[in-house]
């Protein structure tokens, strides 16, 4: 790797960690305004329902893509068409897998955590933001291989900030829990159609099995190196919805949001900036050494 292609590599990893943090400082930010503006419309059983529900949504976020993505990140050739096709692929099977038995056995489950009539609402507009959140895939992959992170954010910020005032506006019209439904589905809509405005693909479906088993050998034992976290958070809410009263998992949930502020604000962001960095580096052992040594630090 010649020194034009490793300044370009810091250059962009360093401006990509100021975009990063200053997203993740202005979505916190208004999350923690969002929140305690709530607090004055919304009852704390509003927020334990949004709290368990969400937590299913993300236990089910682990399995949508087997670490077919991080292979892509990491992927030391540039991807085909066909690559990013394979995985699309997928992916999308793997979701529909996941979403169409929860849709149709919503009701259960609502009934199982003694969620109402908005309750369950909320669990299927979350369920269909799931699909949307996984036809984002793609285009943010291609981004983070690019380390263009400048674009990357500009969804994100404007997704979060429709759903914050989207949240505020519903909760003081007296939507309550559908609150979350309207500012959950509009989220996603408005995220999906920026991220393709900003990085379009060639969308399409195809399957190789080539290209599959590749990347299968490294997302399986990376996505397994996830399952830590999920059995530590999100899995203990799913169990704690059914033994708690739910006003009591909107306290939790409440604090668990303003206990995970530094680690949203920085170590989330930079270790989204140092995988695509260090893939670049792969072949470069003493610029990775120098490179891991300096986000250590």
């Amino acid at each position: 790797m010649n020194e034009n292609d490793l300044h370009s590599i810091a250059t962009k990893s360093v401006k990509g960690v100021f975009a990063l943090v200053s997203r993740s400082f202005l979505i916190q930010i208004l999350g923690i305004v969002t929140s305690f503006i709530l607090t004055l419309y919304l009852d704390p059983e509003s927020f334990g329902i949004f709290f368990v529900v969400s937590s299913i949504i993300v236990f089910f976020n682990y399995f949508q893509d087997i670490g077919l993505a991080a292979s892509l990140i990491q992927k030391k050739e540039e991807p085909t068409l066909l690559d990013l096709r394979t995985v699309f692929t997928v992916q999308q099977l793997l979701v529909l897998t996941l979403i169409i038995p929860m849709i149709i056995f919503s009701g259960n489950v609502a009934s199982f955590y003694n969620l109402d009539g908005q309750g369950h609402a909320l669990l299927v507009a979350l369920l269909v933001s799931f699909l949307f959140t996984s036809l984002r895939t793609i285009p943010t992959i291609i981004l983070e291989r690019k380390l263009d992170y400048k674009k990357l954010v500009i969804p994100q910020v404007l997704e979060n900030l429709i759903y914050n005032v989207t949240l505020i506006v519903s909760a003081i019209l007296g939507l309550g829990v559908m609150s979350f439904v309207v500012a959950v589905l509009l989220r996603s809509f408005v995220g999906l159609v920026a991220t393709y405005i900003i990085q379009p693909w060639s969308i399409g479906f195809a399957f190789n099995n080539k290209s599959f088993k590749n990347l299968l050998s490294f997302g399986v034992p990376f996505q397994t190196n996830s399952i830590l976290a999920l059995f530590k958070d999100d899995l203990l809410t799913i169990i704690l919805g059914k033994i708690l009263p739910i006003a009591q998992l909107g306290y939790i949930g409440f604090a668990q949001r303003l206990a995970y502020l530094p680690l949203r604000l920085v170590m989330d962001n930079i270790i989204k900036i140092t995988f695509p960095s260090f893939a670049r580096l792969q072949d470069d052992k003493l610029s990775l050494k120098i490179a891991i040594e300096k986000s250590i630090f």
